[in-house]
């Protein structure tokens, strides 16, 4: 694609809207089928609400646009592939068995299992800023948090456009 004359603006304007718009369609797909579930559940059962679904929705499609923001900085700045995914992968997994682990440690886990030391890896992780328990007890924390990983993944997408104009292509 970069070997014909297609400006570099256009290729990265293209990735990025491709990746932000498919990460919006799977999240809105998800958001369609748990409100079809939802309607399925009697309402009596549970404390949710369709409001509190759609937040969580939103809240699943920021953090992961976040970790897209992550992932496409790291893939502008290195040429290799393998590089690439070490570093935005690996922050990635690290993120996800970081929240795994501090699990573990949270108050939600019953006492006769949980590691007190294991909360820690709760605050390793940027996934530990989608505030569930904030969205569905209705408090209004979970807005700064979310606010974070948009800008997370708004600069991710900015600098990573930024650095590959600029970048030396080995073509």
């Amino acid at each position: 694609v970069l070997a014909t004359g297609t400006k570099r603006s256009t290729v990265i304007f293209t990735q990025a809207v491709y990746l932000v718009s498919s990460i919006l369609a799977m999240s809105l797909a998800s958001m369609v089928t748990s409100f079809i579930c939802f309607s399925c559940v009697s309402i009596s059962n549970t404390s949710m609400s369709y409001g509190s679904l759609a937040l969580m929705s939103l809240g699943s499609f920021v953090t992961l646009f976040a970790f897209a923001g992550i992932n496409f900085f790291t893939s502008c700045i290195f040429s290799r592939e393998k590089r690439s995914m070490a570093i935005g992968g690996g922050l990635s997994i690290f993120s996800l068995v970081a929240t795994m682990l501090g699990l573990f440690g949270s108050k939600e886990i019953p006492s006769i299992v949980r590691f007190s030391s294991l909360n820690y890896f709760n605050y390793c992780s940027i996934i530990s800023l989608f505030d569930v328990p904030s969205i569905v007890n209705g408090d209004v924390t979970f807005i700064w948090k979310m606010a974070i990983l948009l800008v997370i993944g708004l600069l991710g997408l900015s600098a990573g456009e930024v650095v590959f104009k600029k970048k030396d292509l080995p073509l």
